[in-house]
């Protein structure tokens, strides 16, 4: 019955750590995201783009991937310029050992208040060293393409 008991609390104690290990995860991956949907609020497209992992891949709807963190910070150089305003809504972050995914909406909007784009996003990030870095990102946009501004 001992032992029972001791197999019992090991595998509880395991399980709230893994718990507790994917809530620090999904913790540091929202606030990742504040980060950058502060800089492209600011204008920085670099401070926008350093979440991104150097060999990252950004797939935008109805266009080819984007391959490598300056593509992608070059791709977002002009909403940057222009003041646009990114906000993220993250909906669920799973956890698996160095990768997690995670899943959410988005909104962008011009510098005067108007919507003009919205959608749905897939991220795939890996940790690499004491920072997660994204390596994947799927963003599908939910307005028609002779909507786009």
């Amino acid at each position: 019955m001992k032992r029972f008991l001791s197999v019992l609390m090991f595998f509880t104690f395991l399980g709230a750590g893994m718990y507790a290990q994917n809530s620090s995860v999904e913790e540091i991956i929202k606030e990742n995201g504040k980060t950058m949907t502060t800089a492209m609020a600011n204008g920085d497209a670099e401070g926008f783009g350093m979440y991104f992992a150097e060999d990252a891949m950004l797939h935008l709807s109805g266009n080819a991937p984007l391959e490598g963190r300056m593509a992608i910070i070059e791709a977002h150089r002009p909403m940057a310029e222009q003041g646009m305003k990114l906000m993220i809504d993250v909906e669920d972050v799973f956890v698996g050992g160095d990768y997690a995914t995670e899943y959410g909406s988005y909104e962008i909007h011009s510098p005067d208040g108007q919507k003009v784009d919205h959608g749905y996003y897939s991220t795939l990030w890996k940790k690499s060293g004491d920072e997660w870095k994204i390596i994947r990102d799927v963003v599908s946009s939910s307005v028609a393409p002779s909507q786009h501004k």
